[in-house]
């Protein structure tokens, strides 16, 4: 196979991102993080220099917005999971109709409601801007209207804070999702191996062991 020109490894070895199969699978709230990552990076830099503010933050905004609904997508089936509910719902690219299931989750897991609402009003006054994921990608919709033209000025300074609050409440609820999926994944092995021998001892008992 011929070495691909671009994706491919190179002398500065600390530069070589591991992917694939090099290294552990990369899912949904890797990629979340990462795009989280990267969105902090961009108004880091532009607040250090501020050249470029005015196209810069077309994929500021689009990058953050990427990195809030892969979390949504890998929340919701884990907390489905783990509250011992199917999804009964499929994925879209409307943050607010994935975020309002995940938030049933997480009230029935005794989240703070204070903290919830805080979330989604973040999330609202995004949607608010940015329904469809559209508005930061192209000038216009596809039938020629201009996006953002209600909107003229936005402070990455502001919007990279807020942003920042939601990167961290959604990593906290990867880490507590994780922990929590886990403990029932061990439970329910437990319980299997308990009723196991349970069904082994009542076999040796009637003499069918």
């Amino acid at each position: 196979m011929n070495q691909n020109s671009l994706f491919r490894s190179g002398v500065y070895g600390q530069l070589n991102a591991c992917v694939g199969t090099n290294g552990r699978p990369a899912g949904f709230d890797r990629y979340a993080l990462g795009f989280f990552e990267a969105g902090k990076r961009l108004v880091e830099g532009l607040q250090e220099e501020n050249r470029g503010v005015d196209i810069l933050v077309y994929p500021i905004v689009a990058t953050y917005r990427h990195g809030i609904e892969l979390s949504l997508k890998y929340l919701r089936p884990l907390f489905a999971a783990i509250c011992d509910e199917t999804p009964s719902f499929e994925p879209t690219h409307r943050l607010m109709d994935n975020w309002r299931f995940l938030r049933n989750y997480l009230e029935k897991l005794g989240d703070s409601i204070h903290m919830l609402d805080s979330v989604e009003a973040k999330l609202e006054d995004f949607v608010n801007v940015d329904p469809s994921g559209q508005v930061f990608r192209y000038p216009s919709d596809r039938d020629g209207r201009l996006h953002l033209q209600d909107l003229s000025l936005i402070n990455i300074a502001v919007f990279g804070d807020e942003m920042e609050l939601l990167a961290q409440f959604f990593e906290g609820c990867f880490l507590w999702a994780q922990h929590e999926f886990q403990d029932k994944c061990e439970f329910e092995v437990f319980r299997f191996e308990i009723e196991r021998e349970f069904e082994q001892e009542m076999r040796d008992w009637h003499g069918f062991g």
